[in-house]
């Protein structure tokens, strides 16, 4: 590799002028001595020193830059008048930026690649804005100006040593796509440091990050902003005393802030987590093993939850078909003003007499006592198979499982909690929860991480259907379609009861060779309630049936389904189709496109057991897209995409989105430019919300040292 040694574009060269003559380097040449020629005498004897060198810098890469971004929003917001008290309203709001800005990016080492490698990028500018509103509400102007600084930096100490380091630092500035809404600005504020102990026996790692996380809209738009940061120091190390033993400790403190878009709510939460995870390897082929986890975890603050786990699990490998398995449990969980505690033991075995042919079963029990709720006593068990084998058209593959599960619940007069419920959001569908008669007060939902919270009526609504809870995600809130959040609630139990539950899920496919996969799968449940004495409860039957086929080819796909889902809460038929299909592919040129419909009917129920009846609808719903990318010349390439997405719902109205996004760059020598726009619509049933965007960012490179090619 080839590094050129610059210092502020110097070569310094250290020698005696720059160390004391006691850190001189000692002669290291003297001359030889051959019969032809006399040695000579030591007052003639020349002397000759090497000198040393020592690069405090070496540069692989040093580029300057100046650049210019302009960018401009327009966002119109439109409410349809319901009634006196629901006037609606119109509003706009336009905005402009530009920046220019300089900036700087270069690469390299300190002392040689063994002591310190770096990589760093910096960028400031003046920015100049105009925001505009306009509307029912009163018009509103503003030109704020002012300054900006970007930086992207990363070290790495002593890369090769027993002990290295990373840190870095970063304040940066991107977007935020959402689909049929428009685009969030993203001001990220990132700075940690890492040090591993690389060891064979035990290696470690600490760790030390702050991040502070900004989403704002720059239309004005105050439901989108949010604000969330977190300070967090780790510690992991893994114990490895032998090739088959090993024990693993992680140690966490988090503090965590969160503002809520659109609100002044704050969740301010600070953790202490301790983890201690113990692994045993034995047997033939260390296929047997004994695991043993500890877990513990303290929260203060809003949404603070605390938990002492503690488990084991063994697993024997008695043959090579035979395997068992054994486990205990003790898990305590307490949220907000909720408390738990339960043990939990399990049996289970697997065989597999054929390399196709797997059977496996487990037996379980479950007590949970609750503090000031109602307690529960479960047992169960689960039984499958699993087949898959190749034959003379593809690949068959089957699975049959068995499930029983019997549950009784004591202190009636009490209420049942759940913490951490998972639950899918997809529409058009109303993902319910799995108890009854929850409490819609007490329901707080999160992200898989637990890191954002949701609100109702913002994010989510919560219905009541029947006797059942049903979340359903609001076009414009955070929550995705498909996303899966994580919910925590209580029920009132009204009385002691009992729920015994017998289910069968099976599953038939065969792969064709020639692309076509024809599929089934069913499920159903059996229900059985008893001994609910004062208020009636309806048992949740399940019987759901889907039947389809996928077509493969190299550049397309197509598939069709037809499933019947009878629940017992809102049943419904429906039909899926979806395609995907390359339609242009060359070197220069790629075309794709993609397209899901779905129609649902449900049925509806007649408002039985006292409750308000479920009104019957029929729902289609269709999302077409497609993408492009283009390389016109050499320098010039672009892409473009386009989402569309259309509901109809007999009962709720028509729904209508589209996501359009496009690009086009342009680099002739050291310039660079680049073009992006972007349109959103979003038409619900009584207001409409769209807008676009475009950006234009122009860059001229101004090299000083380059990378070489492949270097």
């Amino acid at each position: 590799m080839v590094r050129s040694s610059v210092f502020l574009g110097s070569v310094l060269t250290l020698s005696g002028w720059l160390w004391p003559p006691a850190l001189a380097a000692e002669p290291t040449t003297q001359p030889t001595t051959t019969p032809s020629q006399p040695a000579p005498t030591p007052d003639t004897q020349p002397t000759t020193t090497e000198v040393r060198r020592l690069n405090l810098l070496a540069l692989r890469e040093l580029i300057f830059d100046l650049g210019f971004q302009g960018v401009y929003d327009e966002r119109g917001v439109r409410a349809e008048r319901h009634g006196l008290y629901e006037p609606g309203y119109r509003q706009l709001n336009r905005a402009s930026r530009l920046e220019e800005t300089v900036g700087a990016r270069a690469s390299g080492e300190l002392f040689g690649p063994e002591w310190l490698l770096f990589d760093a990028a910096a960028r400031w500018g003046l920015s100049q804005d105009w925001y505009g509103e306009l509307g029912t509400v009163p018009e509103r102007n503003d030109r704020p100006h002012g300054d900006l600084l970007q930086y992207d930096i990363n070290v790495q100490a002593l890369p090769r040593g027993k002990v290295s380091a990373d840190a870095y630092a970063q304040k940066l500035d991107t977007r935020v796509p959402r689909m049929f809404l428009p685009s969030l600005d993203r001001s990220l504020e990132r700075y940690g440091t890492d040090v591993f102990l690389n060891d064979a026996t035990f290696p470690m790692r600490v760790s030390f990050e702050h991040v502070w996380d900004e989403l704002f809209s720059r239309t004005g738009n105050d439901d989108d902003d949010e604000r969330r940061g977190a300070d967090t120091f780790r510690y992991e190390g893994t114990w490895q005393p032998s090739r088959n033993q090993s024990l693993r400790i992680e140690y966490e403190y988090s503090d965590r802030h969160e503002l809520y878009s659109g609100s002044r709510k704050r969740f301010d939460t600070t953790r202490n987590y301790l983890a201690l995870n113990h692994i045993l390897r034995f047997g033939a082929d260390d296929k047997s093993s004994w695991e043993t986890l500890a877990r513990f975890q303290d929260e203060a603050g809003e949404l603070s939850r605390d938990n002492t786990e503690f488990s084991t699990r063994l697993r024997l490998q008695h043959t090579k078909q035979l395997a068992t398995n054994y486990a205990l449990q003790y898990l305590r969980d307490a949220f907000q003003r909720l408390h738990t505690e339960s043990y939990r033991g399990e049996l289970g075995a697997s065989y597999q007499p054929l390399d196709a042919l797997t059977f496996s079963g487990q037996v379980y029990g479950l007590q949970q006592q609750a503090d000031q709720n109602a307690d529960f006593y479960e047992w169960g068990g689960l039984a499958s198979a699993a087949f898959a084998k190749d034959n003379a058209l593809g690949r068959l593959s089957a699975n049959l499982s068995f499930n029983h599960s019997s549950t009784e619940t004591r202190n009636g007069d009490r209420r049942g909690i759940v913490i951490a419920e998972a639950v899918t959001l997809s529409d058009p569908l109303s993902s319910f929860l799995a108890h009854t008669d929850v409490n819609p007060l007490t329901l707080i939902v999160t992200d898989a991480n637990r890191t954002r919270t949701y609100l109702p009526i913002r994010d989510y609504l919560a219905l009541r259907i029947g006797r059942y809870t049903a979340l359903q995600r609001v076009p414009t809130g955070a929550i995705t379609d498909k996303e899966t959040v994580l919910v925590s609630y209580t029920y009132d139990v009204f009385d002691d009861y009992g729920v015994r539950r017998d289910r069968v899920d099976f599953r038939l496919q065969q792969d064709f060779k020639f692309g076509l996969t024809p599929y089934y799968a069913g499920s159903m449940q059996d229900e059985v309630l008893d001994g609910a004495r004062f208020l009636p409860y309806r048992d949740r039957q399940v019987n759901r049936h889907r039947l389809g086929a996928t077509y493969r080819q190299k550049r397309w796909s197509a598939g069709l389904e037809y499933e019947y889902n009878d629940d017992g809460i809102d049943p419904y038929q429906a039909v899926h189709g979806n395609g995907d299909i390359v339609l242009l592919q060359r070197a220069a040129h790629q075309l794709n496109a993609k397209a899901t419909l779905s129609q649902f009917w449900f049925r509806g129920q007649d408002g039985s057991f006292g409750s308000d009846p479920l009104l019957g609808r029929d729902t289609f719903l269709m999302d077409i897209g497609g993408d492009y990318r283009f390389l016109l010349a050499r320098n010039l390439e672009g892409n473009a995409a386009v989402m569309y997405r259309y509901e109809n719902d007999t009962l709720n109205g028509v729904t209508n989105g589209v996501d359009l996004t496009t690009a086009l760059d342009y680099k002739l020598g050291y310039f660079t430019l680049r073009f992006e726009a972007e349109y959103d619509l979003l038409s619900l049933p009584g207001s409409r919300d769209n807008g676009f965007s475009f950006w234009v960012k122009l860059r001229r490179d101004i090299p000083v040292i380059e990378k070489k090619e492949g270097r």
